[in-house]
C-alpha cells in the first residue's frame, strides 16, 4: 500500500481519507517523527449515508465524492506534493458498486484509491494512536461514519482487532433513525469481540471525528482552559453522565450547539451511543481522546524503524525550538549543567527536563516585554498533536518562569489549572533554574562547563570561572537567590570572577 522512505525527506507527502461521512486531505510538511500539517481540508459528502439500505453508494453521493475527491487532489498537486495516497474506509469497501467509484476517481484525478481491509483500517488507527503514545496499553476505538474499529495494544504493540459496522450512520439507517433501538444494536455487536472484556479497566482512547465533537462540547461545558481536543482526559463516570445525556438531545437542541458543525452535530446522539455502550462495556480507568488515527498511521507506517523509535515528545519540541533558536542545540549542555539541581525536584521527570532544555531560548526574537508570555503560549498551543495537556502546561509554566514571569501571575492561570501543585513547583524551579543557566551562557552550550554547579554541605554551589564571561554577577546572584527559594534551600554563588579581579587591583 505505501513504500518505507528515509526520514531525512524533505518532501512534503499528503493523504486523503475517503470515510464515510467525510473526505479529508492532509499535507505533511515532511517526512518525520514529528510531521507538521501544513495542509488540512475537509468536505462532508454523507458517501456511506444509504449502504446499509441500498448495499451500494447512491448516485447523489458517488458524484459529490468523486467531485469532491477531485478538488483535494487538485489542491495536493497545488502544493506540490511527492507522495499522495487516496486511502478508501467502510462506505466503500461495503458498497457493491465499491470497486466502479474507485475506478472513477481514478480516471477522474489519475490516482488509485486503495480501499483498506476492516483490518487495515484498525491497523492504521491503532498505528496512528502509537505515533502520539508509543507504550500505550489500552483500547483504542476509531468511530467513522460507517464503522467502529476496536484495537487492543500492550506497550503498543498490536494484540487484537476487529471491525464492528456501528458507525453513526450505519446505526440512523439500521435502526430507522430510532435511538432507542441503537443501543441494543450496539451491545449486539460489541458482545461478539469475544476478547474485549479481557481489557476491562485499561485507558481507552477514542478517536473520530464524532467522539471529538464530544470532547469539544465537554471542554466548552466546563470552560476548558485549551481548546484542543488530543490529550483531552474524561473519567469513566464523567464520561457515561455526559454521553448519556447529549443521547438525549432533541434535534432543536442539536441546531442549536455552534461549537461543532450542523452536519456533526445530527450524529452526535448515535456516536454518543456507542461510546456509552463501549464504556459500559470495557469499564475504562479513563477516557483519552486523540487527533491520532488512520492518517497518521498511514504516515507513521512509511517511517524507517529508527526514526520510528524516537521519542515523539521530544521529536516535536525539537522541530519548534529548530525553528526558533538564536544559536546552536544547547540542550545537552544544559541537562548536564542541570543534573544536581533536578535531583531536588518533586519528581524531576527526565524527558520533561530535556524537553525543557530543548524549548528554553524560542523567543530571544519577541519583544523583551512579551517574551514569557509569548513562549507560554507558543508552546500551549504548538500544532503537534503528540503532547498531552500536562505536558504542555509544565512546558509551558517552565518557559514562561525561564523568561521572568512570575509563576503567580495571571498569565499563568492556564497552566496552574492543569497542573497539581507539585508539578507546578517543579516547573517554575525548572524555569528558574534555566533563567540562571541562560543568563550565564545566553544560549551558548559549551559556557555552562565553566560555570559548574555542585550540592555541597546541605547547599548549592554555583561556581563563576573568569573564562565564563559574566556580564553582570549581581544579576547572576540574584537569579541564584531565586532559584534557591523555588528549591528551599540556598544556591551560593562563588564568583572567581570577582576574585581575580580583586587581586589584579592589589597586583596593581
Amino acid at each position: 500500500m505505501s513504500v518505507k522512505l528515509t526520514a531525512t525527506s524533505e518532501q512534503r507527502l499528503g493523504v486523503i481519507d475517503i470515510g464515510s461521512n467525510s473526505i479529508r486531505l492532509v499535507v505533511y510538511d515532511r517526512l518525520s517523527r514529528a510531521p507538521l500539517p501544513i495542509v488540512n481540508n475537509k468536505v462532508v459528502v454523507g458517501l456511506g449515508t444509504d449502504v446499509e439500505r441500498l448495499g451500494r453508494l447512491s448516485d447523489s453521493a458517488f458524484w459529490r465524492a468523486v467531485d469532491a475527491i477531485d478538488a483535494l487532489v487538485r489542491t495536493a498537486q497545488d502544493v506540490p506534493v511527492s507522495n499522495l495516497a487516496l486511502l478508501a474506509t467502510a462506505a466503500v469497501r461495503s458498497a457493491e458498486n465499491g470497486e466502479e467509484f474507485c475506478r472513477t476517481v481514478e480516471v477522474k484525478t489519475g490516482c488509485i484509491v486503495t480501499t483498506l481491509s476492516g483490518d487495515e483500517e484498525a491497523r492504521l488507527s491503532a498505528l496512528g494512536v502509537v505515533s502520539a503514545v508509543p507504550d500505550l496499553t489500552g483500547v483504542v476505538g476509531d468511530l467513522g461514519g460507517g464503522s467502529l474499529e476496536l484495537v487492543a495494544l500492550r506497550n503498543g504493540e498490536i494484540v487484537e482487532q476487529t471491525s464492528l459496522n456501528i458507525g453513526p450512520l450505519r446505526l440512523i439507517e439500521r435502526t430507522g433513525g430510532k435511538l432507542d433501538d441503537a443501543a441494543k444494536v450496539v451491545d449486539k455487536s460489541i458482545d461478539q469481540v469475544d476478547w474485549l472484556r479481557d481489557w476491562r479497566g485499561l485507558p481507552f482512547v477514542a478517536v473520530g471525528g464524532a467522539w471529538r465533537a464530544i470532547a469539544r462540547l465537554h471542554m466548552a461545558q466546563h470552560d476548558y482552559p485549551l481548546q484542543i481536543v488530543h490529550g483531552y482526559h474524561m473519567a469513566r463516570r464523567e464520561a457515561r453522565d455526559f454521553t448519556e445525556m447529549l443521547e438525549h438531545f432533541g434535534q432543536e437542541t442539536i441546531a442549536q450547539i455552534r461549537t461543532i458543525s450542523s452536519k456533526r452535530a445530527e450524529t452526535l446522539p448515535w456516536g454518543s451511543i456507542a461510546l456509552d455502550r463501549l464504556t459500559a462495556t470495557l469499564k475504562p480507568s479513563e477516557l483519552i481522546f486523540s487527533a491520532h488515527g488512520l492518517r497518521e498511521g498511514h504516515h507513521f507506517q512509511m517511517l524507517d524503524r529508527a526514526t520510528q523509535a524516537q521519542d515523539p515528545l521530544l521529536s516535536a519540541c525539537r522541530e519548534l525550538a529548530s525553528q526558533h533558536r538564536r544559536f546552536s542545540d544547547a540542550s545537552n549542555a544544559l541537562v548536564a549543567w542541570l543534573e544536581p539541581i533536578v535531583g531536588h525536584l518533586e519528581n524531576g521527570d527526565p524527558k520533561l527536563v530535556r524537553a525543557t532544555c530543548m524549548l528554553a531560548d524560542i523567543a530571544w526574537s519577541e519583544h523583551p516585554e512579551y517574551r514569557a508570555e509569548q513562549a507560554m503560549l507558543r508552546v500551549l498551543r504548538m500544532p503537534w498533536s503528540v503532547l498531552d495537556h500536562i505536558q504542555r502546561a509544565f512546558l509551558g509554566l517552565a518557559v514562561f518562569v525561564r523568561y521572568g514571569g512570575s509563576g503567580s501571575s495571571k498569565q499563568a492561570a492556564v497552566c496552574h489549572r492543569l497542573l497539581d501543585d507539585a508539578a507546578a513547583r517543579d516547573a517554575k524551579s525548572l524555569g528558574k533554574a534555566l533563567r540562571l543557566a541562560l543568563e550565564i551562557c545566553a544560549g551558548r552550550g559549551q559556557i555552562l562547563a565553566a560555570t559548574p554547579i555542585e550540592y555541597l554541605d546541605k547547599s548549592l554551589h554555583l561556581t563563576l570561572e573568569p573564562s565564563a564571561m559574566i556580564a553582570s554577577v549581581n544579576k547572576v546572584e540574584r537569579y541564584a537567590n531565586s532559584l534557591g527559594r523555588a528549591l528551599g534551600r540556598p544556591v551560593e554563588v562563588i564568583s572567581v570572577v570577582s576574585e581575580s579581579i580583586e587581586k589584579k587591583k592589589a597586583a596593581g
